[in-house]
């Protein structure tokens, strides 16, 4: 029995093992930890019955084979399609032959041991060349940020969410400005991307948010909380690591990028997501793609049920009590 700690909320588990099938892998007695005790307020409404951990190696203190390591899984690919409410892809296995992925798609190197993580510079709302420098987060040396299909939106430290609020104007509560709102620009290990107004705008739904509910960790939140209202899509996350302060790219990432990550070459690999989720090359004709072009599609929020949420969450064995965190 043991104790994890997530992004979520605390959780008792106990380890055993157990014959797993999923399609035409099977592993027999597989190591897992059945959760019979949990303050995690995702879980009590989830329509899951498994958690499947797909890092890039070993979690923190773990000598157990994943499943990933049992099923001989060495890489996988992520994709979520943009409209609310539409299916998302988890491909296990190669999505494309070799030399397409390393002719068309951009390459990250992974620089952690336990988290999807790779280097980051310039975070703009605007062209650098016309961006005030003191407005612009991971310029220098950078940040690191963490390629997160578990995280439902993008997270960041709340020094750099202030000075991007510098560089956009107040989103309206109506929604009703989403078309004149600039495009979101970053580099990935010296790959520039973008993502439009869509990604990092939602609406909220359902059920006005309850005290200590994800709504405490939103940065860009109005005083009054209500339904059907538009918001900057980010949550705040204050942490430092070896490689600088920690971002994540949540799912409005892999909403506009198709994201394979192999466990063998340490190395992610980003594709334009095509509206079915095919990958569509990063690169035209060898060199980098233009910027993705807006369509009226991307001005319309996300619509996001806050009880469907799910806050930011690092291994559950990490100490987070340390001033610099090992990735």
């Amino acid at each position: 029995v043991a104790k994890h700690v997530y992004g979520s909320g605390p959780c008792i588990s106990m380890q055993g093992y157990e014959n797993v099938t999923v399609g035409p892998f099977v592993s027999v007695n597989q190591s897992f930890w059945e959760i019979i005790n949990h303050q995690i307020q995702a879980l009590d409404s989830a329509k899951f019955a498994a958690i499947v951990g797909i890092g890039p190696n070993f979690a923190y203190g773990n000598t157990e084979e994943t499943l990933l390591m049992s099923f001989g899984v060495t890489e996988f690919s992520v994709c979520l399609q943009r409209a609310s409410g539409s299916p998302g892809y988890l491909t296990w296995g190669p999505s494309v032959e070799p030399e397409n992925k390393e002719h068309f798609y951009a390459k990250a190197r992974v620089m952690g041991k336990h988290h999807w993580v790779t280097a980051m510079h310039n975070v703009s709302f605007q062209p650098l060349a016309t961006a005030d420098p003191a407005t612009v987060p991971c310029t220098g040396q950078g940040c690191a940020v963490i390629i997160d299909s578990g995280t439902s939106l993008i997270a960041a430290p709340g020094m750099a969410l202030m000075q991007l609020s510098h560089q956009i104007e107040p989103i309206m509560e109506d929604c009703s400005n989403l078309h004149k709102l600039p495009t979101l620009r970053f580099t990935i290990d010296g790959n520039e991307f973008t993502l439009p107004p869509k990604a990092y705008v939602m609406r909220v739904t359902g059920a006005v948010m309850e005290a200590d509910s994800i709504w405490d960790i939103l940065f860009f939140k109005p005083r009054l909380r209500k339904i059907n209202m538009c918001m900057p899509a980010f949550m705040q996350i204050d942490m430092m690591s070896q490689f600088g302060p920690v971002w994540i790219m949540g799912m409005p990432f892999f909403r506009y990028y198709h994201t394979t990550f192999d466990r063998t070459t340490k190395e992610m690999h980003f594709a334009r997501a095509g509206p079915d989720c095919f990958p569509h090359p990063y690169h035209v004709n060898g060199t980098d793609t233009e910027l993705l072009a807006l369509t009226s599609e991307d001005l319309v929020p996300m619509d996001m049920d806050p009880k469907a949420m799910i806050p930011p969450s690092l291994s559950s064995l990490i100490d987070t009590s340390m001033k610099i965190i090992d990735l």
